[in-house]
């Protein structure tokens, strides 16, 4: 009888079984495991979920729908508030991307393990040992441009350009020691900072 991997939930085919068709298995967890896990590239829509959302997790070969957790990429769109997503307490590696420009998302392991928060607009690389998060990797060198009101997250990189009107930028109400948030004048047209 089958059974399925830890972390990926490949099919693993007992000894003896599926005589003269392992191979359409077989064939299956490379269509379906391997090449989801090393490159597939999954958009989930929040925006009808409720959060925390339970990222899917079936066994076996599955589509990228049924086995959200297995994609190498989750790209996070439609949600109108914060948001956590939980994800599943096994080691793995994840690329991340919140692409709401106001709203967070938490990614935690299982009910209420460890966390790791994506920032607005931003893309992390981050492994986990079922346990804790790891950030392996953040979008360090972009810098966000901004022309209008904002109110800036730790470690945010900001072009300001004023070259059409002056505007605020909020730095974070909590900050945490070490926190920073840079800003250069795109437009070299910065009067004053207050």
């Amino acid at each position: 009888m089958s059974t399925y991997s830890t972390r990926l939930k490949i099919e693993l085919i007992g000894s003896g079984e599926q005589s003269n068709s392992w191979g359409n298995t077989t064939n299956n967890n490379f269509d379906q495991v391997f090449e989801q896990s090393i490159a597939g590239v999954y958009s989930k829509n929040l925006g009808a979920e409720s959060s925390p959302y339970t990222l899917t997790s079936g066994n076996g070969p599955q589509t990228q729908a049924n086995n959200e957790a297995r994609q190498a990429a989750i790209l996070f769109t439609g949600h109108t508030s914060d948001f956590t997503v939980q994800f599943p307490t096994v080691e793995k590696l994840y690329f991340l991307r919140n692409a709401s420009s106001t709203y967070k998302i938490t990614a935690r392991l299982g009910g209420a393990g460890n966390t790791f928060v994506v920032n607005p607009s931003r893309n992390v690389f981050i492994a986990t040992d079922g346990t804790n998060w790891f950030e392996l990797q953040t979008q360090g060198s972009d810098w966000l441009t901004k022309t209008t009101t904002y109110t800036a997250f730790p470690g945010d990189k900001i072009f300001a350009d004023t070259s059409s009107a002056a505007f605020t930028i909020t730095l974070p109400a909590s900050p945490s020691v070490g926190d920073e948030v840079r800003f250069l004048d795109l437009a070299n047209t910065f009067d004053s900072i207050i």
